[in-house]
């Protein structure tokens, strides 16, 4: 099965926002939609250049709103965290597929990379929609006869 037969049916209309969008903005996009898992960077063409997930989100809260204590391993991500401002200070890597690439193949790259979401691409690197883990999922297991 391909991503261009599963895509947008739980979130319909990816979270977006510009590089430059201040962290208020970016929460602000991602609670539009409270199914949205990650909220995607693009330049000012539109083209993909990162991915904000919602643990990074929620870390930024705890930091920037709460008590802002981390575990001894997540200080260096909470120094960067603390001090970010806009939207590419909490970015990731831009990790994405294409709608022609298998499902399968979605599976993995999410396992690998940690990520319960990701955008789909065209060949120009722009967002046309996203995936989310919960679409893999069920689309995976409905495929698959009941092993009872």
């Amino acid at each position: 099965m391909k991503v261009k037969e599963i895509k947008n049916r739980i979130t319909t209309n990816p979270a977006i926002v510009k590089e430059d969008d201040s962290i208020k903005d970016v929460i602000k996009k991602l609670l539009e939609d409270p199914r949205s898992r990650s909220v995607y960077v693009v330049d000012n063409d539109g083209v993909l250049r990162g991915i904000i997930p919602t643990d990074v989100i929620l870390k930024a809260t705890h930091l920037l709103k709460g008590k802002g204590t981390l575990k001894d391993e997540d200080t260096f991500e909470g120094i960067t965290i603390s001090t970010a401002r806009i939207a590419r200070d909490l970015m990731h890597k831009p990790v994405y597929v294409h709608e022609d690439d298998d499902v399968l193949d979605v599976l993995e790259a999410m396992v690998e990379e940690g990520f319960q979401e990701l955008p789909v691409v065209n060949s120009e690197d722009k967002v046309t929609g996203d995936l989310n883990c919960l679409e893999v999922i069920s689309v995976l297991w409905d495929e698959k006869p009941d092993d009872k």
